[in-house]
């Protein structure tokens, strides 16, 4: 069967013990009552029957779909890895055991308007590598895959055509990125803000810094990495910050960010790749099926700024594209995998209650 695919699919593979950091390390991987019960009634010996139960805990309140999860240790590593990196689970029993998430991560495959899609998370190391390693535009195209889709996404003809119009605006590299974003806003629901006095890089990072803090204790992975931004940027431990302390830390972004742009090359046509792949893997702007135009549109202008800001936030740790990969799949976990699309537009309307043009502020950072 013929999918739609970003140009990045076209050979992609797992890394399996060559992934720096594995994708099943520092969150949740939760199981069905079907696969819990597949896994625990394996014929196996008894030995790897020990470890199965005790890597298999069931949820505090088990449903069908959500019924068990697998049990990390204290560093967030999956128990059920092998010193060198693989899957225990698929060396002993055989790929088909392996749950559907450990199975199909990180593909989103669905059908939309009876079109094959099959798109990648960038929360994968080697997708957000492959989305690293060109300066060319994210293109799509056709590729075999021999399975059938996981599901059918209802949405109308008028709204998938919105949905491929949105690519295109952001992928239109005759204009710079606040100018497609400005496009893209009255495409979906008229001029954002546009009676609203023009916002402030301050008023941008004051958002920002309010939403790392919130993130901050979430995952043992992105959390970290908000937590390491915010001690940088100075003011760790505060939830929400003055004008005095949000001009003091603009001032500290702007120089983090001047670095690591000047110090990454093309590091802004790696983000404007990785942006669009984040809009098809979500099929923006109908995220999670709703036809919200306008909460999707401040939803990934405070992730296009979350991005630049968590990434400079740890500049320290930064020295080449491979770290910046590190960053960034950390960081996709958080927001391809979590409610954090949601509470982004949540936190950008409370924003906006005083600087209504924040979206602005935000795609120019």
């Amino acid at each position: 069967m013929n999918y739609t695919v970003a140009d990045i699919a076209v050979g992609f593979a797992c890394k399996c013990g060559e992934c720096r950091h594995n994708c099943c390390g520092g969150w949740p991987v939760t199981i069905s009552r079907q696969e819990y019960d597949r896994i625990r009634q394996a014929d196996c010996p008894a030995e790897y029957r020990e470890k199965l139960k005790e890597a298999l805990h069931l949820n505090f309140a088990p449903d069908e779909t959500r019924y068990a999860h697998i049990v990390h240790d204290r560093q967030g590593k999956c128990i059920l890895l092998t010193e060198e990196g693989l899957c225990s689970l698929q060396l002993e029993l055989g790929e088909e055991i392996l749950p559907a998430v450990c199975r199909l991560y990180p593909r989103n495959r669905r059908e939309v308007c009876s079109v094959p899609e099959c798109a990648l998370s960038f929360s994968c190391e080697e997708v957000t590598e492959r989305l690293l390693a060109s300066r060319e535009p994210l293109r799509f195209t056709q590729l075999e895959i021999g399975e059938a889709p996981l599901f059918p996404i209802d949405m109308r003809e008028d709204r998938y055509a919105r949905c491929q119009r949105a690519l295109q605006y952001m992928a239109d590299r005759s204009r710079p990125i606040p100018e497609r974003f400005a496009l893209l806003g009255k495409e979906l629901f008229s001029d954002p803000g546009a009676e609203g006095e023009k916002s402030t890089p301050a008023d941008a990072v004051r958002l920002l810094h309010q939403l790392a803090a919130a993130s901050s204790g979430k995952t043992k992975v992105a959390g970290r990495l908000c937590m390491e931004a915010l001690g940088f940027y100075g003011f760790p431990g505060k939830d929400r910050l003055s004008g005095r302390e949000a001009e003091a830390l603009s001032e500290r972004y702007q120089e983090a960010a001047s670095r690591i742009f000047s110090g990454i090359e093309g590091l802004e046509d790696y983000e404007e790749r990785l942006l669009i792949n984040h809009m098809f893997y979500n099929n923006f702007p109908h995220v999670g099926g709703t036809d919200d135009g306008e909460r999707a549109f401040f939803s990934l202008c405070t992730i296009f700024g979350f991005v630049k800001f968590i990434l400079a936030g740890n500049l320290n740790r930064i020295g080449s594209r491979e770290d910046v990969a590190d960053v960034l799949s950390e960081l996709g976990r958080l927001i391809e995998h979590s409610e954090f699309k949601y509470v982004a537009a949540q936190y950008y309307r409370k924003q906006a209650d005083f600087s209504p043009r924040c979206w602005e502020a935000l795609t120019r950072l």
